[in-house]
């Protein structure tokens, strides 16, 4: 999942000298791609279980990596970027807000929606009510490990609610759906470029 995060930004035109914000980056799944790729010090990641962090770094990525690569790591659970003091290009948010309630997910995209520079976009998954309602609808708080769906209007709603714009991608991910979801119309990738977006994965390697 974290090579499948790293090819949807490139294929939304992430370059190194973009800054990216990973929310929920844990063990640093796709971190661990974007440390390599991007500019040094234009790796942010948001993450309250911090002991994810420094497990992957003690035992995968090395000290030396990270003094390198030069990321920058909030254990906050607010999703507010404040204390970074930049805007990003790029926010990521894999399998998050399918384990929220929209009493954490309005909050969140008004917090990240801020921090976005001009033609940036925020790239989050959520689970569809209508192929998975065996799962709760809606439920408020956290779910984890649990997961919360949302009807594809739904979804829709609470960007606006939060200020926000966006659509599902056509992106593989084998339980959820990606959005694209920006500030304004423009900057959302049109839907001609979706022949560009299908990140069919071969089978055996998922």
């Amino acid at each position: 999942m974290g090579a499948t995060q790293f090819r949807l930004l490139c294929a939304l035109g992430l370059r190194d000298h973009h800054k990216v914000l990973d929310v929920g980056c844990g063990s640093l799944r796709g971190g661990r791609f974007l440390l390599l790729y991007l500019d040094r010090g234009n790796y942010y990641g948001i993450e309250p279980n911090r002991w994810l962090i420094d497990d992957v770094v003690a035992r995968e990525l090395g000290e030396e990596l990270i003094r390198l690569r030069a990321p920058r790591f909030s254990s906050r659970n607010d999703f507010d970027p404040s204390e970074f003091g930049t805007a990003f290009d790029f926010v990521i948010a894999q399998s998050i807000f399918s384990h929220a309630g929209p009493d954490i997910i309005l909050p969140a995209l008004r917090n990240l929606g801020r921090f976005l520079r001009p033609g940036g976009l925020i790239l989050a998954t959520f689970i569809h009510r209508e192929t998975n309602r065996e799962m709760p609808e809606e439920a408020p708080g956290w779910t984890y490990p649990g997961c919360t769906t949302y009807s594809a209007p739904r979804i829709l709603e609470l960007l606006g609610q939060a200020g926000m714009i966006g659509r599902m991608l056509p992106w593989y991910h084998p339980r959820q759906s990606w959005y694209a979801i920006a500030s304004r119309h423009e900057d959302i990738p049109p839907e001609e470029f979706d022949v560009h977006l299908s990140g069919q994965v071969r089978s055996g390697f998922e």
